[in-house]
């Protein structure tokens, strides 16, 4: 997922500060179809159900409005996918918030509609590369809980809201901190993401692309091709040698190494 360009800037936009999990990326591998229901793991339970025309991006998106508003970070968050067809989505959509009662979810598409079709889900991945696990939401054993609370709830979230008007005036979104623009990091904080991220300068060059802790991207053959350098978002990007600012950037370390691998051998010809 965060491969594409889009979803990398939907990713900062949401100011969350830490990186995204590598299993997202397997997730979106096996998307198919781009319009479905999507659902918001927190903990132990599902937060918040939602539809979308493009699974990309606005799952993102909704998981940035609610992410902010729980204020333990320590919790872990997943996502799961239910891709579907256009014409589907509201009764897949109803019929879940219905069963599951996410708190986050203070209205529902179809009331009509919420006896119908249950999302098919296709997987689930943990959201933040700093998670132990992915929290649990979507085992079987905390889906069937949740539906059984939601049953026995007299007063669910979702009738707050009751059924959503097609028109009127919408629910304000919720206040989100500012967004800093990128920064690269300078002196001792450039050198303890070196540190944290980079491989030994003195060791064994291992990877056909190496970043090293003093800053250098070396070859496995031992030849100097630039710098690195992250911004405070911990977003690594590479300098050539011969330029002064960034060539590109990527979303994690390993995606950077990929980038400059491709890069050095279009310009050199030779396979690393």
């Amino acid at each position: 997922m965060l491969n594409n360009h889009k979803q990398f800037l939907a990713w900062r936009r949401q100011v969350f500060v830490r990186n995204p999990h590598r299993d997202l990326n397997a997730l979106y591998t096996g998307l198919k179809q781009r319009s479905g229901v999507y659902l918001i793991g927190c903990a132990e339970e599902i937060v918040y159900i939602g539809q979308s025309w493009d699974l990309t991006e606005r799952p993102i998106d909704s998981l940035g409005r609610f992410y902010h508003r729980v204020s333990d970070v320590s919790l872990p968050w997943s996502l799961a996918l239910a891709p579907c067809p256009p014409d589907e989505m509201h009764e897949r959509e109803s019929t879940a918030i219905r069963s599951f009662a996410p708190k986050f979810n203070t209205s529902i598409p179809s009331i009509p509609a919420s006896e119908g079709r249950m999302p098919e889900i296709i997987g689930y991945a943990a959201v933040f590369q700093d998670q132990i696990s992915s929290g649990g939401a979507f085992d079987e054993g905390n889906l069937r809980r949740q539906m059984e609370r939601a049953a026995e709830n007299p007063s669910p979230p979702w009738r707050q809201g009751k059924q959503r008007r097609k028109t009127g005036k919408r629910e304000p979104k919720p206040e989100l901190p500012p967004l800093d623009p990128p920064t690269q990091l300078t002196g001792d904080s450039l050198r303890e993401a070196w540190q944290r991220y980079g491989v030994p300068s003195d060791g064994a060059l291992i990877y056909p692309i190496n970043l090293c802790d003093d800053g250098s991207v070396v070859t496995r053959d031992g030849e100097i091709i630039g710098t690195w350098s992250m911004d405070q978002y911990e977003a690594p990007s590479f300098t050539p040698d011969d330029a002064i600012i960034p060539l590109f950037e990527a979303p994690l370390v390993g995606l950077l190494c990929m980038r400059i691998r491709e890069w050095h051998e279009s310009k050199t010809g030779e396979k690393l």
